[in-house]
């Protein structure tokens, strides 16, 4: 798949909320479980996506998700929450970045070319990128959204300026591994036997778009 990402005109340092209520107004991405069909899924989820030049703005909404996260350390094993995930390599390389947030805004960041072999990131890095959590759970159902503000000096492997015109290869998920009824989404379809969201070879192109592009010349 391919997916355009647009700028946005404004400053990367307002407030999450703020940010978040701007990517409202930008086209919403599904992401389906038609990578691995035979597990069942209740919830759904979608991603809006956007740029300011120095910054990636990720907004993950999910409804009717099953609440477990736990407080858990930067780094850790949060995939086993309500989790939502960005993969992205960029230079057509097959090393690539994990970003995975938990409901709870706990995060885990690391670089590398295949999922046995990462490098984490150190906490001060993670730390970077700003997130903004609303959630509401009503009679056992759990709808929440997850704000992403990831400046560019996190892809520390990297030295991006500006990401107008970079094209990029990536991925987009979530996950609850430890719900009672696991499952995995994923915005490109993977092809592999069992869920291993550590497919590059099954990551979808993104093109970040210049700043006179914003989206309004694009309705």
């Amino acid at each position: 798949m391919n997916l355009n990402v647009f700028y946005l005109n404004e400053d990367s340092n307002a407030a999450p909320d703020q940010l978040s209520e701007k990517l409202a107004n930008y086209p919403q991405n599904r992401l389906t479980n038609d990578s691995w069909p035979q597990i069942p899924v209740i919830c759904t989820a979608d991603f809006s996506i956007a740029h300011t030049g120095q910054h990636i703005l990720l907004k993950f909404t999910i409804s009717n998700d099953y609440f477990r996260s736990i407080e858990r350390p930067i780094n850790s094993e949060v995939h086993l929450d309500n989790c939502v995930e960005f993969f992205i390599a960029f230079d057509q390389s097959d090393q690539y970045y994990n970003i995975e947030f938990n409901c709870l805004g706990i995060g885990k960041m690391a670089y590398g070319n295949q999922k046995a072999k990462r490098t984490l990131f150190q906490n001060s890095v993670v730390q970077k990128i700003r997130t903004w959590t609303k959630s509401d759970a009503q009679e056992g159902e759990f709808n929440w959204e997850m704000t992403m503000i990831i400046p560019a000096d996190v892809f520390i492997f990297h030295q991006i300026q500006n990401f107008e015109g970079i094209t990029a290869k990536a991925n987009f998920y979530k996950c609850g591994d430890a719900l009672p009824n696991p499952h995995f989404l994923c915005w490109n379809k993977v092809i592999s036997p069992i869920p291993d969201f550590h497919r590059p070879d099954h990551f979808g192109t993104i093109q970040f778009m210049p700043a006179q592009a914003e989206l309004n010349s694009f309705k």
